[in-house]
């Protein structure tokens, strides 16, 4: 009997050491990320957890999909309408910098609240409203009350697709909202979709654009002139566009911070001056800064700032619907450098300076 009563209590023992590791076991994740180096997801039947620039969050099966959401970012409000989801918006920080006419809408029908800005969150309304999710990134100066509501129950996912490298990277975190909002089958293919646009829009640059040109980015920031190493996300778009960008022996991912004199040394005669920021024409970047007339692009017309959907509080689609639409960004790009191999498409982001 005792025999007996030791083998059925192993037995016991087996089958449920058996259903727990089941229980447990991590579920194969089709969302495996393939460009973006700064996340990861890791997933089993009980919970989904996220990984993100140094910071975990966790969700119980039981908690998604999420039903209410404010947002901190405005590339939250592209990765939530890309997936049908806006209307899961309760709140958002710097709604004057939110170029998604929806956002204004919500605030004057009083179905957005406004939140904050980048200096501080209204923490008394956000928790008088009790959001399932607040979506931010590591923004140093908002630990605090990030801290606080935490601390109150409210759960903060911290997401920095702008440190991405590859442009695919960032569309890539749409799978990360595919997970958080039962979308999971939309935010792969819409992935791929935008994946397999770019890279047709990449190849045939690649293939047919002679790469006969070079091309210099941004303007002066009070006396520095700040530019990305060929390591970061705005060279390597000029990269697949075949731009010949001037710096692209530098690396690191820390930008150049230079003088005037070092890039125009550089870029003398660049045949292109994209990404201009803060002028409408050529006239308002004489007044800015009038050493800016020296250069070969400038005299001979060739410069694009790329604020063509800028909206009258100075909101700029760029980087808004630009995160989750690499793909159109890229097709700018080369009918900046390459206009006869995309004789019928009109810029979208871009616009050239007059």
């Amino acid at each position: 009997m005792i025999k007996n009563s030791v083998l059925s209590l192993l037995f016991l023992l087996l089958i449920f050491n058996c259903k727990q590791s089941s229980e447990n076991k991590t579920i194969e994740n089709p969302n495996s990320f393939q460009f973006s180096k700064n996340i990861s997801i890791e997933e089993n039947e009980q919970t989904l957890t996220i990984k993100s620039s140094g910071n975990t969050i966790s969700f119980k099966k039981e908690e998604l999909p999420i039903k209410s959401v404010m947002v901190e970012t405005s590339s939250a409000v592209s990765f939530l309408t890309e997936l049908g989801e806006f209307n899961l918006i309760k709140g958002v920080t710097d709604a004057s910098f939110m170029y998604n006419p929806k956002i204004d809408q919500g605030i004057k029908n009083k179905t957005i609240l406004e939140i904050g800005n980048s200096n501080e969150l209204f923490t008394e309304t956000i928790l008088k409203n009790k959001p399932q999710l607040i979506i931010a990134n590591s923004n140093p100066v908002l630990a605090k009350y990030h801290q606080q509501l935490e601390q109150n129950g409210i759960k903060v996912l911290y997401l920095d697709e702008y440190k991405e490298q590859n442009p695919l990277g960032q569309i890539e975190y749409l799978k990360v909202f595919g997970k958080l909002f039962n979308k999971n089958n939309e935010a792969n293919q819409q992935f791929e979709l935008v994946k397999n646009r770019y890279d047709s829009i990449k190849n045939i640059i690649q293939t047919k654009g002679k790469g006969n040109v070079s091309t210099l980015v941004n303007t002066m920031y009070g006396d520095v002139w700040y530019l990305p190493t060929k390591d970061l996300l705005q060279a390597k778009l000029i990269e697949d566009a075949k731009g010949n960008y001037i710096f692209n022996d530098k690396t690191g991912l820390n930008s150049l911070s230079l003088t005037f004199e070092e890039v125009y040394k550089k870029g003398k005669s660049a045949n292109y001056w994209i990404n201009v920021t803060s002028a409408n024409s050529l006239a308002e970047m004489k007044a800015s800064y009038p050493n800016y007339t020296w250069f070969d692009a400038f005299k001979n017309g060739n410069v694009y700032a790329y604020n063509k959907r800028m909206n009258i509080k100075g909101a700029n689609d760029y980087f808004e619907q630009g995160i989750v639409r690499p793909d159109i960004i890229l097709n700018d790009l080369g009918k900046i450098f390459y206009p006869d191999l995309f004789p019928n498409y009109t810029l979208y982001f871009y616009q050239q300076l007059k």
